[in-house]
């Protein structure tokens, strides 16, 4: 099942100078929409093969390396940003790490700081995509100094609020977003608070064949999803596809960056997301704990947090080799030499290590949304290189973190 809210919309303040000098929007903005989590509980399709992935096993297919801070060097911060507040969180982590499908009875579960905006209460279906993104950041870098910040409420003002704190008080390295809302040029409003240039910002695409905000936006890796396959006695163990629910489309509150330009496959003037994507498709799930028991989840809610801790992991190599982070904020005036979409995109996709660093995805189609208009979708099909569906592919993350240390 899925966690959509209808949302109802108030009159917004016109927000002259919205972002100089304050620490929320609340004292200019009162909050008017509401954001859903993008995770999906699997329910099984009895004409697909269901099948559901531990964290050695995802390490594995996406050839996901081991980053550990070296002595005197600066170690990674990433931020998980959630709604509402789950005080279970820490302990059905220790159970999924601690199960002998993952890393063992005798491993110790990572250190995580949580944060909780004042007011916060729970949320069910919020606290099954906080133990996702958590679980799925640790898996992939248990070294990183994890935080959760928890937001007061899904307003999207509280969420910004988070985003905020985040960016600017813990200063965390890299962001992991997953939820989102239907893209409007209303939200141009609030772009200014993705624009923290030490930042990697990741945003899920969404899980409903339209784009969503903020993955739109330039300054936000836009992370879709897929169906990832695994066979290991076939000749060719490793399969995967477009997933046909990953939002994905063009925007409509943001004109299509530069790094976008000159795509042959992008035909509008308007941003196309996803940029990359990863496993997504609820039949072929992940593994979560939840309230101490065990559930497979989908949705671009396991890409983004997947995706992240991978920027944690380059970012860590990169601190490491005396080197600075990396950011997704896209400025053209100059544009950053260690901005990774550009990267991805000029530096690595028109060269020979694309076929190095991403798995090209060149089977499925997917429905998505032209602009906005949701009530007319388009069917888009993968192809060679970059597609609607799936964006640039999925990471060969060992190959794409040795190449983002070059910058």
């Amino acid at each position: 099942m899925s966690y959509n809210i209808f949302f109802k919309l108030y009159n917004v303040a016109t927000p002259k100078n919205l972002l100089q000098n304050v620490p929320t929007m609340k004292t200019f903005i009162t909050p008017f929409t509401y954001i859903h989590p993008n995770a999906i509980n699997s329910g099984l399709n009895p004409n697909f093969p269901p099948q559901t992935f531990n964290g050695s096993q995802l390490l594995s297919l996406y050839n996901v390396p081991v980053v550990k801070t070296i002595s005197g060097k600066r170690q990674v911060k990433i931020a998980i940003i959630i709604a509402f507040t789950y005080p279970g969180l820490l302990s059905d982590l220790k159970t999924y790490w601690q199960n002998d499908i993952n890393f063992g009875p005798n491993s110790n579960p990572p250190t995580v700081n949580v944060y909780t905006m004042p007011g916060a209460k729970t949320n069910s279906g919020w606290a099954q995509e906080e133990c996702l993104d958590l679980q799925m950041v640790c898996t992939v870098n248990p070294n990183a100094n994890i935080w959760v910040v928890e937001a007061k409420s899904d307003s999207i003002t509280d969420l910004l609020e988070a985003v905020d704190y985040a960016s600017n008080i813990i200063q965390a390295d890299v962001l992991s977003m997953s939820w989102g809302i239907d893209d409007s040029i209303s939200y141009s409003y609030y772009s200014n608070y993705f624009n923290n240039t030490n930042v990697c910002y990741c945003a899920s695409s969404g899980d409903a064949n339209i784009v969503s905000w903020p993955s739109v936006l330039s300054n936000c890796i836009s992370v879709g999803g897929t169906t990832l396959l695994w066979t290991p006695n076939a000749q060719k163990p490793r399969t995967e596809f477009a997933w046909n629910s990953a939002g994905c489309g063009y925007a409509t509150s943001v004109r299509q960056p530069e790094y976008q330009q000159s795509i042959p496959s992008i035909l509008h003037t308007n941003r196309a997301i996803p940029d990359v994507s990863l496993v997504a498709n609820q039949n072929t799930g992940v593994y979560v704990v939840y309230k101490g028991k065990w559930y497979s989840f989908g949705g671009t809610s396991v890409a983004t947090p997947l995706f992240a801790g991978i920027l944690s992991l380059a970012n860590q190599q990169r601190f490491n080799a005396g080197k600075g982070a990396l950011t997704t904020v896209y400025t053209t005036n100059p544009t950053p030499k260690n901005n990774v979409q550009q990267f991805l995109y000029k530096n690595i996709y028109l060269t020979s290590k694309y076929a190095n660093d991403f798995n090209d995805i060149t089977i499925g189609s997917d429905q998505g949304s032209v602009a906005g208009n949701s009530a007319n979708l388009t069917t888009y099909s993968t192809n060679s290189g970059f597609d609607l569906p799936t964006g640039l592919g999925s990471p060969n993350s060992s190959n794409l973190c040795a190449d983002l240390l070059t910058i």
